[in-house]
């Protein structure tokens, strides 16, 4: 045992070393490179999706600037440099600006106004907004916040073709779609996008917080480096990652100077590399885990097979040739050579050991036999006499006498008796082909149930019946028919020592060549291990001196004199059935 344990305990250190080594190396690698890999792709995605959402945005924009420009082109050549104003042109000026309401859907007001900031058309210019006539062609203005929503002022110049300023027209832009833009955006853990305009001040949020208000110079680093940056880029500051975008980079006409930043914490952008480590720490730990099994297997392999054989000889030795291990020692080379030939002897000298206590038990069967035979002999006398003056004091009764039935009951109990003596003498001989008979299974059954019908009662037990109707006769002795039954019955009220319901089930068999009765209690039932060995002479469950184990091993000798069969199951809701098949007479 010393050397099974040192050598299992060498084994193990062996391979755990080798495991762990290379799981701390690998892992280590692997965890630096997917923490470096992470980051690479969560900067690269960020700033792919923050890119597409500003392109978005200032195409927006822009598609509002270039159809105002071509609506103030329009004008402009129509109306020319000094050309009045009619009934014509002011039903021309309305269809414009009602077709320009409709294809750009951001316009929440739109004006037109001549060189010296009168009105010409549309509606009034919001206060505070420039009309920029000092600015060739026009602008886009930072955001201004109108009842919370973010609008921002566009003036776009209508010139002639000869260059002269005739009007200017002044748009308002709604900048609720760039909110919905951004929260509509598949963003990751914690992960949030804000648009600020020039000024620094939020324009636009995912994450639904209230914008306007104090500018985020300053207070954000990444909202500092949009706005002084024409490039994106990314900054880690604060357990922060952020990635940011001048929109101003997008355009070729002139720029609008806002910007889009994405932040997210660090943790949870970088999660799934903590994921990686953790699941590295799991795999070394479950790699080390199967080394350790792995050696002990192994240990075993060495160790186990010789104390196995160790102990089958030990067994043999003691005189036990089943003891030692319950299945046969495997073990490779010649150490599996060496098992197999003990297991031979020990199989062999089993074997030699039952064939011994089967001779015995057939000497002890044959002996019971014999004074079985002799005590029939000898009861059957007294019987014959019993039986003959209880038919002659049932003779001299009349019909009406209240003796009458007791004396009729002990005549055929004593025939009965007389039966079961010459089934006794007829058990060790050769069965007769055919069987007697014919016998009426319902008749039978009804008396069984008639005689046991006190006996059951006191034990708190009823006997149910149920007989198919009109069952054909079968091809049996009516009292050894009747010893079966009373047999089986009373076993299966010996199974309910607190009481039940018996029942005996009569039916035809399958292709009305047999008649199949079932007894059904409501016991524990029979184990499976003990369903081949009950009908076996001198096996019961009952205590000594309370049964002799022969009441089943009867019945499967007269059920097969009678060309029948005999066997034991379970019974629909618990407990045990014993059915058995009689050939029709």
């Amino acid at each position: 045992m010393t050397r099974h344990r040192t050598l299992t305990w060498r084994v193990l250190v062996i391979l755990a070393l080798a495991a762990v080594v290379p799981t701390v190396v690998v892992g280590a690698l692997a965890i630096r490179r997917a923490r470096a890999d992470l980051e690479r792709e969560v900067v690269r995605g960020n700033l792919a999706l923050i890119r597409a959402l500003g392109g978005a945005l200032d195409a927006t924009l822009q598609d509002a600037r270039r159809a105002l420009e071509l609506a103030a082109a329009g004008w402009a050549d129509r109306r020319g440099a000094a050309a009045p104003v009619d009934d014509a042109d002011a039903r021309a000026t309305a269809r414009l600006l009602g077709r320009m309401r409709r294809q750009v859907s951001i316009v929440s007001s739109l004006s037109i106004v001549d060189p010296d900031g009168v009105l010409v058309a549309g509606d009034p210019v919001p206060a505070g907004v420039d009309p920029g006539f000092h600015s060739f062609g026009g602008y886009i203005g930072d955001a201004v916040f109108v009842d919370g929503h973010p609008v921002v002022p566009m003036a776009v110049q209508a010139r002639s073709r000869t260059g002269e300023l005739v009007a200017v027209l002044v748009a308002r832009l709604d900048l609720t779609f760039v909110g919905e833009a951004l929260a509509a955006a598949r963003l990751g853990a914690g992960a949030r996008i804000v648009v600020v305009d020039g000024a620094g001040i939020p324009v636009a949020r995912s994450d639904g917080a209230p914008v306007g208000g104090a500018s985020l110079r300053g207070a954000s680093p990444a909202v500092d480096r949009a706005l002084a940056s024409s490039a994106d880029g990314s900054v880690s500051a604060g357990g922060e990652i952020a990635v940011y975008r001048n929109l101003s980079s997008y355009q070729s006409l002139r720029g609008v100077r806002w910007a889009i930043v994405l932040a997210q914490p660090e943790d949870q952008a970088y999660a799934l590399a903590e994921q990686t480590a953790h699941d590295t720490a799991l795999v070394g730990a479950a790699t080390l885990a199967l080394a350790l099994l792995v050696g002990a297997f192994l240990a075993a392999r060495l160790t186990r097979p010789l104390s196995a054989l160790a102990d089958r000889a030990d067994a043999i030795a003691g005189g036990d040739p089943g003891g030692g291990p319950p299945s046969p020692v495997a073990a490779p080379g010649e150490i599996g050579v060496l098992a197999r030939r003990i297991d031979e002897m020990a199989r062999r000298i089993g074997e030699r050991a039952e064939l011994q206590a089967a001779l015995a038990r057939g000497d002890r069967l044959a002996t019971v036999g014999v004074m079985s035979a002799q005590v029939a002999h000898e009861i059957n006398n007294p019987l014959t006499t019993v039986l003959g003056y209880a038919r002659l004091l049932v003779e001299d009764k009349p019909a009406d006498h209240p003796d009458r039935a007791g004396l009729e009951l002990i005549a055929d109990e004593a025939e009965r008796m007389k039966g079961i003596v010459g089934g006794l003498l007829d058990y060790a001989r050769a069965p007769k082909e055919g069987g007697a008979g014919p016998a009426d299974v319902d008749v039978v059954a009804r008396h069984v149930a008639a005689l046991l019908g006190p006996q059951l009662r006191r034990a708190r037990i009823a006997v149910e019946l149920a007989v198919a109707d009109a069952l054909p006769a079968v091809a049996a002795d009516p009292h050894a028919l009747q010893q079966v039954l009373l047999n089986l019955v009373q076993n299966a009220a010996h199974a309910m020592p607190d009481g039940g319901r018996v029942e005996v089930v009569a039916e035809r068999g399958p292709g009305d060549v047999a008649v199949v009765v079932r007894v059904r209690d409501q016991g524990p039932g029979v184990p499976a291990a003990d369903r081949q060995r009950i009908f076996d002479p001198f096996v019961t469950s009952k205590e000594a001196g309370a049964g002799t184990g022969l009441g089943l091993a009867v019945c499967k000798h007269l059920v097969a004199t009678w060309g029948g069969a005999i066997e034991v199951g379970d019974a629909p809701g618990g407990g045990a059935e014993l059915r058995f098949t009689v050939p029709v007479a």
